[in-house]
């Protein structure tokens, strides 16, 4: 599977929301099992509104507000057997609470 880094933006009813994908290739290279990427959350409006938990050898993937580590999150969305460097932005946030 490639890991594909993402930027992408898109405006929906005023709101602009970027998603942000960023994998880090060298340690992917020297790693037996599946890592997270570096970097891997959407903004809204420049604010963060959400993370994404992924792995780079997993299908599926959660997304969840934006929260401190410690901290419940308010919803959690989850993504089973979708691929996270194929999947439309704009499918992901049809599922989220914008």
């Amino acid at each position: 599977m490639k890991q594909r880094d993402r930027q992408e933006k898109i405006m929906i009813e005023g709101d602009i929301y970027e998603l942000t994908l960023i994998w880090n290739r060298d340690l992917l290279r020297r790693s037996a099992v599946g890592m997270p990427p570096d970097y891997a959350f959407i903004r809204k409006n420049g604010v963060y509104f959400a993370t994404i938990g992924c792995s780079s050898n997993l299908n599926g993937f959660i997304v969840e507000d934006f929260h401190l580590a410690l901290e419940t999150p308010q919803w959690s969305m989850k993504f089973d057997y979708q691929n996270i460097n194929t999947i439309h932005f704009t499918d992901i946030l049809v599922r989220l609470p914008l």
